[in-house]
Formats: structure tokens, sequence, C-alpha cells
């Protein structure tokens, strides 16, 4: 456990970012199609990125194998799901596993999908969930019909391996996809690196190609900047500058600085990055759909409940679905400080509450990264919290703790559970 005491300090600095792991993945993915040696710069030092450029290093080694080689993708999902359209087609036995709630989240959609292209995939336990055996083989191209309503990894694995079907593909969504931010970026990488893709209304083009892999720097992650934006909206007369962000981002993430602009913290973009400055003009109310910036809404959450403002959070059914039932978990956490969130609806709708709290505050990370990062900044407002399981930031910020401590504002220390 961590706990983290707050001074009182006032925040005011430059801080780091992480790499954008999402941008890394789908590079390392178009690198390994292309058996290209090409470096990239500023890739993600994530856990999720570490374990993909290991496991597309073992996969080119060991192809051909008879025997299934077995890899654990964890909690990660798009190292999971990205693997799974990626050795659907290359030469060998895969055992494509994951942890306990990676095997809870569910993939028969990219497997239904893949198999209508000739891909050979077998669940080992329970339908429509991994783990996955995979025999590797040639695919084709030509039409798909996908579901993407709980993922947009969906969509973007098949989108990766496309240039390399025969004929190419055309994706035909047969609902609206969540998260299509992340389609946008898959399609603007791909573009970037020479392929031709077209992004329809319900379909997805993509033409039959070769990828011109070339070296190109990576964006720092507009994800990691929530936490930031929740400690400036927290902080009387805070300034932090963020390098490396971008107003022009193909991260969606970006619409943090529309959300939390009604939540006190205004974004002035620089040269070379974002500065966020308190403004202390927090609206009594906010309705936002998060369909496609998913990942922002567990500090969103926490910055509401710790200033007081009721929300109104749409489009966030699948955020059950990730590495923990992220409204579940943000229930139980933010009951701690008497923060409620009931189901309205399509819509949730947040409640801060005033509960009195005396001593520690301890929360549970729930195993999920988003959890212990936006909830430490609670730390701002009750002077001292405890966080669960701390090690889990290393899937996405794995400096986060360090940068926390570099503000001068926060005294980290490990304790005994």
């Amino acid at each position: 456990m961590l706990q983290i005491s707050y001074n009182k300090k006032k925040l005011a600095g430059t801080f780091d970012l992480p790499a954008s792991k999402s941008i890394s993945n789908r590079l390392l993915i178009m690198r390994a199609l292309e058996r290209s040696k090409v470096l990239f710069d500023n890739l993600s030092e994530a856990e999720d990125t570490y374990m993909m450029r290991l496991y597309l290093s073992f996969i080119n080694t060991c192809a051909g194998s008879d025997i299934p080689l077995s890899l654990d993708a964890h909690n990660a999902g798009t190292v999971f799901r990205f693997l799974l359209a990626y050795l659907s087609r290359q030469e060998g036995k895969w055992l494509l596993t994951g942890g306990e709630r990676m095997r809870q989240r569910p993939v028969g959609a990219l497997v239904d999908a893949l198999r209508s292209l000739g891909a050979d995939i077998k669940y080992t336990e329970k339908e429509g969930f991994p783990p996955l055996i995979i025999h590797g083989e040639d695919l084709k191209g030509g039409k798909v019909e996908l579901n993407a309503s709980s993922s947009s990894q969906y969509v973007s694995a098949l989108m990766l391996i496309a240039p390399h079907l025969p004929g190419g593909l055309t994706i035909k969504l047969k609902t609206e996809p969540v998260s299509s931010a992340y389609i946008d970026m898959t399609a603007t990488l791909m573009q970037n690196f020479g392929a031709k893709v077209l992004l329809g209304k319900n379909e997805v083009c993509v033409e039959e190609g070769m990828y011109a892999v070339e070296k190109i720097g990576v964006e720092s992650d507009w994800s990691g900047a929530a936490f930031w934006y929740e400690m400036v909206a927290f902080g009387m007369g805070a300034s932090v500058h963020l390098p490396g962000l971008s107003e022009n981002s193909v991260q969606g993430d970006r619409f943090l600085s529309e959300v939390f602009d009604k939540l006190g913290v205004r974004s002035v973009f620089t040269e070379d990055g974002l500065d966020l400055i308190h403004t202390g003009k927090v609206a009594k109310t906010i309705d936002f759909d998060f369909t496609h910036a998913p990942d922002i809404v567990p500090s969103v959450m926490v910055a509401c409940a710790g200033l007081g403002v009721e929300g109104r959070f749409s489009g966030i059914e699948h955020l059950r679905i990730k590495e923990s039932d992220r409204i579940l978990s943000m229930q139980q956490e933010l009951g701690n400080i008497g923060a409620t969130i009931a189901q309205d609806g399509e819509s949730y709708l947040l409640h801060p509450g005033n509960k009195d709290v005396s001593g520690k505050l301890i929360f549970n990370s729930h195993g999920d990264h988003r959890m212990a990062m936006s909830l430490a900044p609670l730390a701002m407002k009750y002077k001292t919290v405890v966080i669960k399981e701390p090690d889990v930031v290393k899937k996405s910020y794995p400096g986060y703790w360090d940068e926390m401590k570099k503000t001068g504002l926060f005294a980290l220390k490990k304790i005994n559970d």
C-alpha cells in the first residue's frame, strides 16, 4: 500500500507524461507486419508496450512450431486483441491467454469476424472469452461484419492486418462503435505509413498494400494528463506545464480540455505542450457523453466528487468490461467520501455528498491502473489517502508516483497491508 500525504503547497512546475501506449502498440504491430527494424522515438515504457514488444519478438522467433506456444497478455486489452488478429495469420500454433480479469472480458465478436476470414481459432474454456488456441494460416480479405459496441479494439485489430489481406478488407459495423476516436487514431497512423484507409459512417475500407514504416516520434499520453487536470482542479492557484501534448493530437482524450474547463481548469497550448491553469470557475453540474473518451471517466468522476459537482455521465456502460468494472469500482471507492453513482436511464448520475472523513482514507485499486491514479489526488482534499496495489500504474504510467513526489506537494510512503 502507498500512503500519500498532502502538505498544502502551491502546485506549479513542469511534469513528465508517459508516451502514449495506444499509439506505441499500433506502431509496433505495423512494424512487425513488415518485418521492419525501424526504431521509434519516445516509444512508451508502459508495461503493456513492453509486453507487446517482447511477444512480437517471441512470435517472430517461434513461428512455425507445431506445439502451441503460450502468450499471456495479463490484463492488457490492446495486447490481447491486437495479437489475436496478428497471430491468426502467423504460421504456427498459439495459446493466447490472460489474467483472471481478462478471461472475463468478451472477445467473441472479434473471433467471429476473424473466423469469417478463414481463421482457425478455438476457445479452451468459456465460449466467447479467453483463453484461445490459434492455428495461424493465410486469411482471405473481402468483407466482414462486426459488432463493436463493447470495444473499438476489435475494429482496430482488423484494420491493422487489413493491408496484408488479399484484396484488402471492408469492415461493416453492425452497431455504432464505442471509443471511435481510437478507430480514427488507427486510421491516421496507418495512413501516415502509406496505407489507404477510408472511414465511412458504418464501415471502414482498407486497401491491400504495404506499410512504409518510418521513424516517427510518439506523442505524450493524453490519458495520463487526466490526473494532472484533477490536481490542478483541486489546487488553488495551481499551474502545470505538460510537455508533448498537442491540440491536434490523434488521441481522443484531448476531450479533457473541454470537460475540465467546466471544473475550473483552463488549457493553454504552447509550442512544446500544454499549460493547465486553475481558474476556480467550477460549474454546479456537468453533463457529458464519454462514449468516445472512456479512459478519462474515472478522473472526471473523482474531480466531481472532490469539488462538490453533480455530474451526468453518458456513454459509459462499456466501462464495466475494462481492467475492472469501473462503474462499480467508482461506486464503491467514492462511497468512502459520501458520493453516490446511480443509473438514470442510459446515463449515470454522480452526487458528490458531504460525508465527514476522519483518519486515513483507504482506496482499493481493484487491480486497475486508472482507479489508482485517479483516486490519489484526493489527498489534496482529505490530507492523507492510502492506495492499495500502487504498482498497477506500471501498466500505463510507470513514473506516476515519482512525478507526484516531484511536485513537492506530497509525501509518499509505502506501508504494510
